[in-house]
């Protein structure tokens, strides 16, 4: 993907090479906040998500950007803090084939000196107005700030049907498989692909939070509290265990000092069923910080992009991709963070019914017909019937007592682990 280039307050345009104080253009991501720490003119250091320093960096200045001494602002009336803010957008031009990246600092992000619009202010005046960043054609232009230039942002008009088409179809041809070894071993970041596992209860074709009063998730806006996309599946006990072994793995390479040292145990993790499959949940807010998540992609299983309206139903096989996320909450644990699914075996959705089942007609019973049955010719009498012959009857016997079942001891515990111990044998 090629950076869109910037020079003296214009862009210079990727075909014709002219320069341009404003563009127009389709925003397909809105990046990552991230921050970034030169000295000297040299970059030392830097994180994507404004959590931890990269795992590439060499010469980490903190654990955590949170402790970092280069985040914070060293003095007044300096230039802000030593590590600065930045993200890499993604843009589409309407007549170019191809997405083009622009870097934005701090000062087009949360810019809020005037009326006119950096980015999170931008986003914020679509949600008010209900239309998405990437469902409207956005000028972005160049405005001085004191011996510099920042980047703003309005919308000019609300994309046609076959322009938002045309700009999924662009984005999706870019868009990595994210179902290939290649791919997950590429990533910064500790992810896995969890295969072939039943989806229960999928909420992902849009956020859903908590009803008290309807007492179940319903849908709802990404910016209600506790808004989420969210799964539980089913995996086997093989499955299972290869992925505690992973997830305490990740605890361990993520565990900081003030953190439980030992991972919970799998029954901590998992619910284990009667039929000995294991129940686990995936999940990510639809917001963080007050910035929108990216909403988990859905793929056929060939790795064709579904619609973000596609409804996944109970009982489909399908692939996840998580990312791990460790943390010390609840004595210790590995968030699995919901990327994407493939959906391998669809499942048709079907109503359910009110009424449950009842002995009488059954549409699997050949015999049975609407109309009755008619006897008028079965040769049947009512005095063939013998009232006073009761010498057939059965007699009914006291039923027997049910004994109980002895205790069996609950070995859930260990079941995981002693499998993971065979392995390593």
């Amino acid at each position: 993907m090629n950076r869109l280039r910037v020079k003296d307050g214009c862009f210079i345009h990727p075909d014709t090479y002219e320069p341009l104080r404003s563009i127009e253009v389709v925003i397909t991501d809105r990046g990552v906040l991230s921050r970034n720490y030169y000295k000297d003119d040299n970059l030392v250091c830097w994180s994507v998500g404004c959590d931890f320093p990269h795992e590439d960096v060499a010469n980490k200045q903190a654990p955590r950007c949170l402790d970092c001494d280069q985040s914070v602002k060293v003095g007044w009336g300096t230039a802000g803090a030593p590590c600065k803010y930045f993200t890499l957008i993604k843009v589409a031009f309407l007549d170019s084939k191809y997405l083009h990246e622009i870097r934005l600092g701090a000062l087009s992000l949360f810019s809020k000196e005037d009326n006119r619009m950096s980015l999170y202010k931008y986003e914020e005046h679509l949600k008010r107005n209900r239309e998405e960043i990437g469902s409207v054609l956005t000028e972005i232009y160049f405005v001085e700030h004191g011996n510099t230039y920042k980047m703003l942002f309005k919308p000019v008009r609300p994309l046609t049907e076959e322009e938002l088409e045309n700009t999924q179809q662009l984005e999706e041809a870019v868009q990595p498989n994210p179902f290939t070894e290649q791919h997950m071993a590429s990533k910064k970041y500790k992810s896995h692909v969890i295969r072939g596992v039943t989806a229960m209860y999928p909420r992902i074709n849009q956020p859903y939070h908590w009803s008290e009063a309807q007492n179940k998730s319903v849908p709802c806006s990404p910016t209600q509290d506790g808004a989420a996309y969210e799964m539980s599946f089913i995996m086997s006990k093989n499955q299972a265990a290869e992925l505690y072994a992973l997830m305490k793995e990740a605890y361990m390479a993520g565990r900081e000092k003030s953190w439980p040292e030992e991972f919970p145990k799998a029954k901590k993790i998992f619910s284990k069923k009667e039929d000995g499959t294991y129940l686990a949940k995936t999940s990510i807010k639809a917001q963080y910080s007050g910035k929108l998540t990216t909403p988990p992609k859905q793929y056929d299983s060939q790795e064709k992009l579904l619609g973000e309206d596609f409804m996944l139903t109970s009982g489909s096989t399908v692939n996840i991709a998580v990312d791990f996320f460790p943390h010390k909450m609840g004595g210790g644990n590995v968030a699995l963070w919901l990327r994407m699914v493939q959906v391998v075996k669809y499942v048709p959705y079907e109503a359910p019914s009110p009424f449950g089942k009842e002995e009488g007609f059954s549409a699997d019973d050949s015999s049975a017909t609407p109309f009755g049955v008619d006897n008028s010719d079965s040769g049947f009498k009512s005095e063939d019937i013998d009232d006073d012959d009761d010498d057939d009857v059965e007699e009914v016997k006291e039923p027997s007592k049910r004994k109980k079942k002895k205790d069996v001891p609950d070995d859930d515990d260990d079941d995981i682990e002693d499998l993971i111990s065979d392995w390593s044998k």
